[in-house]
């Protein structure tokens, strides 16, 4: 990638992190509004259980038994994935803290107003900002996802419910766990690659975190808003013609990386005109465009290889946009 490319790829991603990171900002004080009136049993053992996968003791043990059945049963991918493991939970946990006493933000329990006073502190409860358990799970991630590819679902399954669980628990801010899981994903990332090309693998990694973060701001938004009708139609036909476009490719084994994007972002596009907020397909364009200039080679697979992912994928995208639709105006 030449430097003119690697340039407009970070300047797209940093802006649209920051946009997305600001427009859901102006939600965290509903949301904490709604968690609070919400007194369902079951809700606070989903929390509790995420908050326990997520916590670093957790993540310790967990690294340091791949590490251990890996020296077992000698298998270098295992001890690697286990020591990188350690290290980026580390890494994160290092600027996580930073990043809390530098900017401050009070934790919900503290909140009772929309707004906020930042500013650098070391007083318990003024660490909201970004989540630590978000971080190092997207972290232990990002590194799993790296040494066991076929596992990488699961992975980031697990980091995304760790997130919610901090959410729903009233521990933190929505913008502080996609806060956090953008630091996290992007240290784990760079961590379990060459150090030596970590600014080519940092380059890349943003993208990657796009539409995590938009998808989640989409999903708040929808939440709290009650649009009218107009875009569905015109989403619907962008997915349905993405997700057919796939499958013709996978069907005919003839997909290339830059027909597959096209796809991609046809789909992108039909979820984010879906959500009926211009600001959201406001920002799905541009990070069209960082995927585009980010565009990597397909890794091979066979057809049937092809055809099993693409009906995983095509059901999550189904459950997504059904997600969207169903949420909107949930809020009253």
């Amino acid at each position: 990638m030449s430097r003119f490319k690697a340039l407009s790829v970070v300047s797209l991603s940093g802006g649209i992190i920051l946009f997305c990171l600001y427009q859901l900002s102006q939600l965290d004080f509903q949301t904490v509004l709604l968690i609070r009136s919400l007194h369902d049993p079951f809700v606070s053992r989903l929390a509790s259980v995420g908050n326990r996968l997520g916590d670093g003791l957790t993540l310790v043990i967990l690294c340091i038994g791949l590490w251990g059945i890996g020296y077992l049963w000698k298998k270098k991918t295992w001890q690697q994935a286990g020591i990188d493991g350690l290290v980026a939970h580390a890494l994160v946990g290092i600027a996580v803290q930073a990043l809390k006493h530098l900017i401050g933000r009070p934790r919900p329990r503290w909140t009772h107003q929309e707004a906020f006073e930042y500013g650098p502190s070391w007083q318990g409860g003024l660490d909201a900002f970004p989540s630590g358990h978000a971080s190092a799970s997207f972290a232990v991630a990002a590194v799993l996802a790296r040494y066991f590819p076929e596992w990488r679902g699961l992975w980031y399954a697990a980091a995304l419910f760790v997130g919610m669980a901090r959410v729903v628990g009233g521990s933190h801010f929505p913008t502080d766990v996609l806060g956090g899981a953008v630091l996290g994903f992007l240290i784990g990332y760079v961590w379990a690659r060459a150090l030596k090309e970590w600014r080519w693998n940092a380059v890349q990694a943003l993208p990657l975190t796009l539409p995590l973060l938009i998808g989640g701001c989409a999903l708040f938004w929808s939440m709290f808003s009650h649009p009218a009708s107009d875009g569905v139609s015109a989403g619907l036909l962008l997915f349905v013609s993405g997700i057919g476009a796939r499958w013709i490719m996978a069907w005919q084994a003839s997909g290339n990386g830059s027909r597959t994007l096209l796809a991609n972002s046809v789909i992108a596009l039909g979820l984010a005109a879906g959500t009926q907020a211009l600001w959201v397909v406001a920002v799905t364009l541009p990070a069209c465009v960082a995927w585009w200039l980010n565009e990597q080679p397909d890794r091979k697979a066979g057809e049937p290889r092809r055809l099993v992912r693409e009906v995983w994928l095509t059901s999550a995208l189904v459950v997504t946009l059904v997600t969207l639709q169903s949420l909107q105006g949930l809020v009253p």
